[in-house]
C-alpha cells in the first residue's frame, strides 16, 4: 500500500469522525483529499481522472444543498472522491451511498426513539459516502 493511499485513508477515517462527532466535514480535510485524489490519479496508471463526473456531483449537491437534502461538506467530500472512481463503479457507488445512508438514518432514528434526548442532529451522510467511495477506488484500481 503506497503512502498516498495511507493517506487518502486517513484523511477518510477523519472525515468520518469529524461528521460523526460535529455532523461537519471541514474545508481543509475535503481539500486534502482532493489533492491525494489528484496525486493518486498522477502516480496511479490504472486511476484516470473524472472531471465531469466531479463536476457534475458538485451541480447536483448544491441543489440537494440549497433543500436541505444534503450537507456542502458531504457534496465536496464526494466530488473529491469521483474524480478518480471509474465511470462503471460511479452508479454503484451512489447506490451504495443511498444503501448504507438509509440504514444509517434508519438506526440513527431508533436510537433517537430509546434516547430520552430527541434533538435531531441530522444524518452523518460522511460515513457511507467514504465507505462507497473507497471500496470504489479500489474497484477502479483492479480494473
Amino acid at each position: 500500500m503506497s503512502a498516498l493511499e495511507l493517506l487518502l485513508i486517513s484523511g477518510s477515517i477523519a472525515g468520518m469522525a469529524t461528521d460523526i462527532l460535529h455532523r461537519k466535514i471541514s474545508n481543509k480535510l475535503c481539500f486534502g483529499i482532493l489533492l491525494t485524489c489528484l496525486l493518486l490519479a498522477f502516480f496511479e496508471q490504472k486511476l484516470q481522472l473524472h472531471v465531469y463526473q466531479s463536476l457534475s456531483v458538485v451541480a447536483i449537491g448544491l441543489v440537494l444543498f440549497y433543500f436541505g437534502i444534503l450537507g456542502a461538506g458531504d457534496t465536496k467530500l464526494f466530488s473529491a472522491y469521483a474524480l478518480i472512481i471509474d465511470t462503471q463503479y460511479f452508479s454503484l457507488t451512489i447506490l451504495i451511498i443511498s444503501f448504507l445512508g438509509a440504514i444509517t438514518a434508519l438506526v440513527i432514528l431508533a436510537m433517537q426513539f430509546i434516547s430520552e434526548n430527541k434533538t435531531n442532529k441530522g444524518v452523518p451522510y460522511g460515513v457511507p459516502i467514504v465507505v462507497a467511495s473507497l471500496f470504489s477506488i479500489y474497484l477502479s484500481k483492479l480494473n
